[in-house]
């Protein structure tokens, strides 16, 4: 039996990978602004791209903060 590893390492290690697919989620939607705001124009699109740049950034920055504290 493996000594090293335990339930919380496991778990680590999980929320570690969900977050690093969370960031592809949030590219996923940076992609989908730049597609919506370039088929239609309603005034905020501007906003709209720094929005989805600023919660991408987010969800990089959330990672950084959970590898160090994990």
């Amino acid at each position: 039996m493996i000594t090293g590893i335990t339930i919380w390492s496991v778990l680590k290690i999980l929320i570690i990978i969900l977050l690093a697919i969370y960031i592809v989620f949030s590219y996923v939607i940076i992609r989908q602004v730049q597609l919506m705001t370039d088929t239609l124009v309603i005034g905020f699109e501007k906003q709209l791209k720094f929005l989805a740049f600023v919660h991408f950034l987010f969800a990089i920055g959330v990672l950084i903060f959970s590898i160090i504290i994990l």
